[in-house]
């Protein structure tokens, strides 16, 4: 599996190693065992495209994630499990999902918390094999969440660190006498609008040369180094900062790389008469040049030609005599080969809930079609902060997910202008390190971190008395499949276990059966549910721009009705449902039904075991009521609902509760005198708020006692009764646990919620409903056709303004390729 995503790609080498002289023998060994080395490793990168990057409480952040494998970013076929984390700005994790990735591709709806602090947040996304390259190559992406409420803001953090340099000699060394390029980062001070300017000194405090920053804190200056040290003080700063240390004797390699057919790479040294030495290129991990260099005299020249350099980063490497490393630099190759994503609507202007009909035509350089995968955000651009069009697919392949740290903005580096190719370069400077250790090349060393193609369980079997039940045999059934054969693992002689390539989703009831020497009463187990947690270092700062507070304000207007209208007119498979309508409730008899309830059975009866998982996936019980129950809704308290907090066992929050524009009152009737129903969790009464803390996943059945029925509790029951029964206990849980028998819930693979989208018809009933969305539209699966096109159809929301559409994507060959367009909407006359 490993060598075949790589196997077009290493035509080329081979070619390479037939073209190397017959005396460089060692050399081709050495390029088998790097490109060996790389077959071996291959890198997985993920890019997350997002709905946008603003969000407020209680909102969903919509997901699409991409996973690809190998130099040519195929859409992996290596891992299955993607972990997406959401963490705060000191690393804390706030919630964390496992995405099952198909060919690639995934999705995913994470709900904010309401009670969430706002705020920086940050999504991180990686897979376990992307940890052998270690965190810094982890997805990482800054989001922004508001509080709901207009008077708090998010004030931005004040950061206090000392003013420093750092030098990036070009190829890593300073010769002494070699005429050197240094490329310099200046941090700790404002560096986004001003030019700083330092000087540079020598040991005996004489004035070498002065350098200015030229982009975003960085500069280069060229000087010849004649003495054995050098420092530098910032203008109007008396602290020095130490230069490199400088070589008596060695080699400088310099890359010019503003020629479109060639890249010069130049090496100097300041010994004549030097042993020949190698340059080889690689980009992601193939080689792509190889070569001897002749040294005449004290220079060495090689002209690489560009068309043997794939797009993306170039690693130049210059190795001596015994094919050590000595030299080492990074130049970006510029992609001639991007996808053209091509985005129209139908109209350009349209009216509020107008359906609006776009077409997507995906070509490559050559214009023919392309079949690939693409997601399509249609946000309110007047609502909402989405930076996601600089921060794109093609910019995260191509630059940021293989350089170390955050890069600002990486989409400016991509234009065609010689200035932003000077500024590319320059970044290429100050960013020459690498995924791997040249060291590692020759020690094929199994990896820490596995592949995973799908989820594990493990633990350990136990004797009653604490000891191991070694050799012991564990028998694992999911009540949720039915499975022909439960899989069995076998306990090592530390009573160790292990279930590997599991499938399955949300919260999951698992029975664990353990037997030791026939005999199942004298075991029991300790089940392994942790998971690493790996440190947030890859922080970043926003850029200080305008808040425009009227725009924050409006947006967080805008939020609060959509969470408003969303919690009492519920949403289901695509249809609003109000008041008092016609539904088959599932009437199916089972025996445990009326033996749970003291109030025998209503009117209606919903059975939450029977609906699919994306149909109670991050939801509360209340939601999946909505348009399950005949004439159930969720309205705004009223005052005599006030009378709730009398009842026992209510929460000290419910005041806060019931003024909170998530949580809303159940109704079982409409009139003048009807307030909210008696509430029921497994026989015990709880207030509203208590349902809302239960998961729709944890529910077996609800009884709904509305008419004769509710003669059960006597006047209380003048506006209705819910009973809700979890699932504890049902079917194989409701049983009392056999000897050597453990019944648990874990979490599997997110079960991600669908998108919302209104239809407006002549016969569609919302039509009063108010429609304010930021989020205009979210397609995260769009697949294209053979002619490379796809249609995607929505309706406008009641807002007016414009709407940008993001498209994002990949090719089944690996090319990423992103489009944004836009329209108007006006209020109809």
């Amino acid at each position: 599996m490993l060598k075949r995503i790589l196997l077009p790609l290493c035509l080329l080498p081979l070619l390479l190693y037939q073209s190397l002289a017959q005396g460089q023998t060692e050399l081709t060994n050495f390029l088998r065992t790097f490109q060996e080395y790389h077959d071996t490793n291959p890198v997985e990168k993920i890019f997350l495209h997002l709905d946008k990057t603003e969000y407020a409480q209680a909102e969903t952040i919509w997901i699409k994630s991409y996973l690809v494998a190998g130099p040519g970013h195929l859409p992996s076929p290596l891992s299955r499990n993607v972990y997406v984390e959401l963490l705060s700005e000191k690393g804390d994790m706030v919630e964390r999902l496992i995405l099952r990735s198909e060919a690639g591709m995934s999705k995913a709806s994470l709900l904010i918390p309401r009670q969430l602090p706002q705020g920086n947040y940050y999504l991180r996304a990686y897979t376990n094999w992307m940890k052998n390259a270690g965190q810094d190559f982890f997805f990482n992406k800054k989001i922004k969440v508001h509080s709901i409420e207009p008077d708090k803001n998010i004030t931005p953090a004040t950061i206090i660190a000392a003013a420093n340099i750092r030098f990036y000699p070009e190829g890593g060394h300073l010769v002494k006498n070699v005429a050197s390029k240094v490329a310099f980062e200046i941090y700790g001070i404002d560096t986004e609008e001003q030019v700083h300017t330092a000087t540079l000194y020598n040991n005996r405090d004489e004035e070498v040369a002065s350098f200015s920053t030229s982009h975003e804190g960085r500069g280069l200056f060229s000087f010849v180094p004649k003495e054995a040290e050098y420092y530098a003080r910032i203008n109007g700063s008396d602290k020095r900062f130490a230069l490199p240390r400088i070589n008596s004797t060695g080699l400088v390699m310099s890359a010019n790389n503003k020629r479109d057919d060639y890249l010069t790479v130049t090496i100097k040294s300041n010994e004549i008469g030097c042993e020949p030495y190698y340059l080889i290129t690689h980009t992601r991990g193939y080689i792509t040049y190889a070569s001897q260099v002749q040294m005449t005299s004290t220079r060495g020249f090689v002209k690489v030609p560009k068309t043997s350099l794939p797009a993306g980063i170039t690693h130049i490497t210059v190795l001596d005599k015994a094919l050590t490393p000595v030299a080492e630099r990074l130049a970006f190759i510029n992609p001639d080969e991007n996808l053209k994503v091509e985005i129209s609507p139908d109209k350009t202007n349209y009216g509020t809930r107008e359906i609006a009909t776009v077409s997507v035509k995906v070509t490559d350089a050559q214009g023919l079609p392309v079949q690939g995968s693409f997601s399509l955000s249609a946000f309110d651009q007047g609502l909402v902060q989405n930076d996601q069009p600089d921060y794109n697919i093609a910019t995260n392949l191509l630059l940021s997910s293989d350089l170390k740290g955050h890069i600002k903005d990486p989409s400016q580096y991509f234009a065609n202008d010689r200035e932003s190719q000077d500024r590319l370069d320059l970044l290429m400077m100050v960013n020459g390190w690498r995924r791997f250790d040249w060291s590692d090349i020759g020690e094929l060393k199994e990896p820490t971190h596995a592949i995973e193609t799908g989820l594990t369980l493990q633990g350990k079997l136990l004797k009653n008395n604490g000891g191991a039940a070694k050799d012991g045999r564990v028998l694992l059934i999911n009540t949720n499949q039915e499975e022909a054969n439960a899989p069995m693992a076998l306990a090592d002689e530390n009573g160790y276990f292990r279930f590997d390539n599991l499938t399955y989703y949300d919260t999951t009831r698992l029975t664990l059966q353990g037997f030791q020497r026939a005999s199942m009463k004298n075991v029991r187990f300790k089940i392994d549910s942790a998971f690493e947690i790996f440190p947030l270092t890859n922080l970043y700062e926003t850029s200080s721009v305008f808040e425009n507070p009227l725009r924050v304000t409006a947006y967080k207007k805008y939020a609060k009705t959509a969470i408003y209208i969303d919690s009492t007119y519920r949403r289901v498979n695509g249809i609003t449902y109000l008041g008092d309508v016609t539904v088959v409730a599932d009437k199916r008899k089972e025996k445990y039904r009326v033996l749970q309830s003291k109030y025998g059975e209503g009117e209606s009866y919903l059975n939450f075991d029977e609906l699919s998982i994306e149909q109670k996936s991050g939801r509360d019980p209340f939601t999946v009521m909505m348009g399950r129950i005949p004439g159930f809704s969720l309205q705004r308290p009223s005052a005599s609902d006030r009378g709730v907090t009398a009842r026992p066992g209510v929460s000290d929050s419910l005041n806060a509760l019931l003024s909170d524009p998530i949580y809303r009152m159940p109704r079982l009737r409409q009139g003048p005198f009807v307030g909210a129903p008696l509430l029921f969790i497994d026989n015990n009464e709880v207030t509203f708020d208590a349902v809302y803390e239960l998961r729709a996943t944890d529910i077996d059945y609800v009884e709904v006692y509305k008419s004769s029925s509710t003669a059960a509790f006597g006047s209380r029951g003048f506006s209705g009764a819910i009973a809700i029964y979890t699932l504890k206990g049902k079917k194989l849980f409701e049983q009392t646990p056999k000897p050597g028998m453990l019944n648990t819930r874990l979490m599997g693979y997110h079960a991600p919620r669908e998108f919302y989208a209104p239809v407006y018809d002549q016969e569609n009933r919302q039509q009063y409903i108010p429609d304010q969305r930021a989020t205009v539209f979210w397609a995260p699966m769009i697949v294209t056709n053979e002619k490379g096109e796809a249609s995607i159809q929505f309706y406008t929301p009641d807002q007016s303004g414009y709407v940008t559409i993001d498209v994002q994507g990949i090719s089944l060959k690996g090319k990423p390729g992103f489009g944004n367009s836009g329209f108007s909407i006006r209020s109809n006359l």
